[in-house]
Order: structure tokens, then sequence, then C-alpha cells
């Protein structure tokens, strides 16, 4: 029996200039469903999701709501519409320094601004209502934000979507920044909605995610549907779908064949409050994943390499000798690079063009005597952009310009070409699909030669995927490890999840 279409694409076309992003897009997302929407970096799929939120208002087709054209004129008209869109960044729509309860009904606040202080005496009942729509515990609700988990403030702001009974529920990369556990109660509450009927369009780069809780999977590829799935939907099929074939692993070295020379080794090393000492090795032509839940210490760790937080005790020392590194410059100059989680406030440069943002930490080569050469940049800037299969217009666009995984593979490209020794890569895959991850990774194998890469990532399959070593930490503690030629997914997901007292 067919469902009923809550909201209708009819041949949605995009042109920027002379490039044309999408091409007769038509698709019905269905009541109740549970709509995913995959394609490659630069596939169009960013874009045609801007359309249905509104933030793109020239195209070409139409769009219908339960029968109904509709035409927006910005993301708050689509909003009015019955659009509600839960972005990537969770951050973005919270505010840390208010309660939970306050940001539920961060709405109603903001429009009764003058009768706040009558209004504050009555909002916790209104909280409880929203609260319940995602399962928030009522207890939680006078804590502040800034000491709730991930997770919590994920539920929080799709509650609040919730509260105007959206028409289409647009959640984008809903995982990105919670653990694999958290992600499991997510789940769980989506499959709550489902039952209520609620239409959700679900955006995710992890494919075993979608294959778990899609209904049905709408393939975008050149901008164009390549494929539409429904259950049972599989990886490899959704692969090939996206990109033509399943890319073929790179095999990751044993534990025999790793070489033996440590680059990197601490010696009771405390890096956290309440740590545990750290004793690892890591060696020369090594690319080592350190996963672990949120708040496993794996940032703390690599900032702490990096120079940019201090050990608390313990040493590190590199080649040999006892790191004596005060500040972040001192690593640079020894050849460690840190490629940061936070991309928008901490890698990007947004008044720089894209040639500019892969260039800039060698612009000397390319200014002898302070004249800038900016042919031999542009060169350089292509040339490397073109081994991470980088999809742009032009390489003096802006960053802007680019979806949101092809600025990751730009960060990247950045520093991997760079002549290093040491290159941490914190969560380095965040909003990239599977074939940039094996450009990433096939790239690091190939050239890792005497050098080594550290991989910070919260997501399991993507360490199984480039690693040769994934090692586990939880609560600041290493408590596992095992080689990529041998890998038992549910001993490592066991050690990431338990109780470190029950270690």
């Amino acid at each position: 029996m067919n469902k009923e279409a809550i909201v209708s694409l009819k041949n949605i076309g995009k042109s920027f200039g002379s490039t044309r992003a999408l091409e007769s897009i038509s698709f019905d997302f269905s009541k109740g469903d549970i709509t995913a929407i995959v394609g490659a970096n630069g596939a169009g799929k960013s874009t045609l999701i801007k359309i249905i939120c509104g933030y793109h208002t020239k195209y070409d087709g139409e769009i219908f709501i339960e029968g109904e054209l509709v035409k927006f004129s910005s993301p708050i008209d689509a909003y009015n519409k019955g659009i509600q869109t839960v972005h990537q960044i969770i951050n973005q729509g919270i505010i840390q320094n208010m309660t939970v309860a306050e940001n539920l009904v961060l709405k109603d606040l903001l429009t009764n601004r003058k009768n706040f202080l009558i209004k504050k005496k009555n909002y916790i009942e209104e909280a409880e209502k929203i609260a319940d729509l995602m399962g928030i515990e009522h207890s939680i609700l006078n804590k502040e934000v800034s000491y709730t988990s991930q997770s919590e403030r994920q539920l929080i702001i799709i509650a609040r979507a919730l509260k105007s009974n959206p028409k289409l529920l647009i959640l984008d990369e809903p995982t990105a920044a919670i653990s694999e556990k958290e992600t499991e109660i997510l789940f769980e509450k989506l499959k709550g909605l489902k039952e209520k009927n609620v239409t959700i369009l679900y955006v995710s780069h992890r494919l075993h995610e979608i294959e778990r809780i899609a209904d049905k999977l709408i393939v975008i590829r050149d901008g164009k549907i390549s494929d539409i799935m429904e259950k049972p939907i599989k990886v490899g099929e959704i692969v090939t779908a996206m990109i033509g074939s399943v890319p073929k692993t790179i095999k990751a070295k044993s534990k025999e064949n790793i070489n033996k020379e440590p680059l990197i080794e601490t010696k009771d090393l405390v890096f956290i409050k309440n740590g545990y000492p750290l004793n690892l090795k890591l060696y020369k032509g090594e690319i080592t994943a350190i996963a672990g839940l949120i708040g496993a210490g794996k940032s703390e760790f690599g900032e702490t390499l990096f120079s940019i937080r201090k050990p608390i005790s313990g040493e590190i020392f590199i080649n040999g000798k006892k790191s004596e590194y005060k500040k972040i410059k001192d690593a640079v100059d020894n050849g460690i690079h840190l490629i940061p989680e936070d991309r928008s406030n901490n890698a990007i440069f947004p008044n720089f063009d894209i040639s500019e943002n892969i260039t800039i930490p060698f612009l000397k080569k390319f200014s002898p005597k302070l004249i800038m050469k900016r042919k031999l940049e542009e060169k350089a800037s292509i040339n490397i952009a073109k081994k991470l299969s980088l999809k742009y217009s032009s390489i003096k666009d802006s960053m802007d310009s680019l979806s949101g995984g092809n600025q990751q593979k730009v960060i990247v490209a950045r520093w991997i070409f760079q002549n290093y020794n040491l290159i941490i890569l914190d969560e380095p895959f965040q909003g990239v699909d599977i074939a940039s991850r094996f450009d990433i990774g096939k790239y690091l194998r190939e050239n890792i030669e005497d050098k080594t890469a550290l991989i910070l990532v919260a997501d399991l399959d993507e360490a199984i995927e480039v690693a040769d070593r994934i090692i586990i930490f939880n609560s600041g503690k290493m408590v596992f490890e095992q080689y990529g030629d041998n890998i038992d997914r549910d001993k490592l997901l066991h050690y990431i999840s338990c109780d470190i007292k029950e270690l």
C-alpha cells in the first residue's frame, strides 16, 4: 500500500553559473518513513538539502507539501511551512549557559521577552511536555546545558524541533558528535518517532547507520538520482550506487611487519585530570588509530603531543630524546602537525580561496624575496587537490563554495602533503564520504614510509578502515589494542563502552 506523500520534489534542478549541480530530482517523502540521502562529496546532496530547507530560493522544478505547491523565500519561510532542520553542529543550536528547560522553550522565551519574568514561573510545565517528545528525563531540566552530554544536547534540539509538529524533520549528520553508545539511544528515540508517523530525512556519511535506520534511501550521483533503495539496504550496494564500485581496501600491516623503531614514546604520561599513566610507543611507518567515547581522552592526548596542553606528569620522547617543547611552534618546527576536530573555527580561513587554504602553511615556498608567485601556488594546490579527488569549479573559488566534506579534504590535504614526522588527525572523516576516506587512507598508507600518523576517532568503523593498529582509550586510560590484520570488532566495542571500573 502506498503511503501518503508529505513532501514531494518534482524535477528539481540547480545551477551555479555554468555548473549544473542538480538535474531533474523527483521523489516523495512518505508519512512515517525515515528516508536517507547519500552521495559522494560534491555530488549535489548538500545543494538539494539546502533547497528543501529554504536556503537556496532560486531553482528549477517544484516542491509540494501535502499536495500544495510551495515556494520558500527563506529558511524561516520553510520553517513556517513545516520543514524543521537539526543541523550537524550541535552547539550552534543551543545556549550552554541556560538550563535544559530554557533551551527547550527558547522560542517562547524570545517571543515573549516582555513577559519573561511571568513566563519563567510557568515554562517548566511546557518544557516537560517538550522533553517527553524525545524521552528526556525531567530530572535534567534544571541542569545547565554546559553540564549535559552531547547526546542529551542532540535530543534537546530534536525535541525542540518536534514541538512545532513538523511536516518533515531533517537530521543532518545527527551522530557526528556522539558516541556509538549514545547513537543507540538516539536510534531508539527515532524508532519511537516513526511509530508516531513523524516523517524524517536522515543525512549521514555513516553507511552502516543508514543500513540499520532507513526505510528508503536516495543516492545522488553527479547531480542526479542514481538509485532509490528500500529495506533491506546493504552497505555494499550503497557504495556501488554512490561511486560506481566498492573501493579496494589497502591491507593493514601485521604486528610482525611494523617497524620496531618508535618515533614517539610516552613514559607514565598523565595528560588529563584524574587520568592514568600512559606508556605507549608510536612507530615509524605506522598508522595508529585511537578510538573511544567522547571524553575518553583522545583529543587531549593529541593536544599534549602537539604542545597545546602541558602534561600533568610523565615524559614524552621523540626519536629517543625527551621532548622539551614549550609551545606549538616548537612542535611544528620539529615536524609534528595537528589537524583539529573543530573545522569551522580552527582550520578554515573563510576569507581565503581554496588554493590559499591548501598552501597557507608553506607560502614561503611561493614568495622568495617577499614576491608572491601565484601561478606556482595555484599549480601546486591543483596537484594536491587532484590527489585527494577534491571537487570544485575553480581553485580560486571561496571555501564557502565547497561542501563540508570537500572542505575537510582541503584541511587534510594542507598537512598530509607537508614534510612531517608525526601527523595527528583529530576526527578527520567528519562529513567525508566513503570514497574520500579511502583516498585519504590510501595516500597515508602509500606515503607513510618513516613517518607516523595518529588518527583520533569516535567511530570504530573509520578506525578499522584505515589503521594498522587500533588502540582503545577509556576514561583517559589505554585499555586495549589490536592490529588491523586481526580485527575483532565486538571486542573493540566492548572495551570502548564498558565501565572503566570493570577493567
